[in-house]
């Protein structure tokens, strides 16, 4: 008997250019017809990705084989594409949060915890200067061979300076990451990159890491709601 994961690899396997979620309903509605509830379909599609940080909580022993772009696309997950799984709990971090069982807040979930990621990321594309002055855009969520840079951008001076963006802690594996790139481009470049690793908080033993690797600064960013009375009358 097919499962859903089992169902929902095989189609997401075929595609080439991702799936939105309606493709991915309409072909379970098809090929499946009242197999599941729709709770299930989105209880597999939030716990299923893998750079869905909060489904690691929530979800711990799930097979995590899709990976969400931020245009809403899901795609087979490809480390190779998509760069190495920085998004789940490190191996020695531990966590006592219980599952979440009610699969009707489970959509709402993936759907703040994705937006958020992007509205962070659109936010810093549009203000690159007030991080550093001179800092210019140049591209984001660009294909390498040694996974996904979230932005890449110029200083004052035209050198290179490659961003990666975790919102929420950075994790150990976001600085290995970032080195990663920050290799590939030295060799591809004959010269060396910055980098910067953008977060919300920063552990010791990522800011111990950061010192080891030259050129590599560490930014935090902070999230913060402005309130506006609004008029009931027209």
């Amino acid at each position: 008997m097919t499962t859903m994961a089992g169902a929902l690899r095989s189609f997401v396997e075929q595609a080439t250019g991702g799936l939105t979620r309606k493709q991915i309903k309409d072909h379970i509605d098809t090929n499946y017809t009242s197999q599941w509830t729709p709770g299930t379909l989105s209880a597999h599609l939030y716990a299923c990705t893998v750079n869905n940080s909060k489904a690691y909580i929530h979800h711990k022993w799930a097979d995590r084989f899709l990976y969400r772009d931020e245009d809403g696309r899901f795609y087979r997950y490809d480390p190779q594409v998509h760069g190495v799984n920085t998004w789940g709990p490190s191996l020695d971090g531990q966590t006592d949060e219980y599952e979440v069982e009610d699969a009707a807040n489970i959509e709402e979930l993936v759907e703040t915890s994705i937006t958020l990621e992007r509205d962070v990321e659109t936010h810093l594309v549009r203000n690159l200067d007030s991080i550093e002055k001179g800092l210019r855009f140049v591209n984001r969520q660009v294909n390498i061979e040694v996974g996904r840079v979230d932005i890449l951008a110029e200083d004052a001076t035209g050198r290179r300076v490659v961003i990666e963006l975790k919102v929420g802690q950075a994790k150990d594996s976001a600085v290995g990451q970032i080195a990663r790139y920050l290799g590939w481009y030295a060799r591809q470049d004959g010269e060396r990159p910055r980098g910067m690793l953008i977060a919300s908080e920063f552990p010791d033993a990522v800011r111990y890491a950061t010192e080891a690797i030259p050129d590599l600064s560490l930014v935090q960013y902070r999230v913060q709601f402005a309130f506006n009375a609004i008029s009931i009358e027209e």
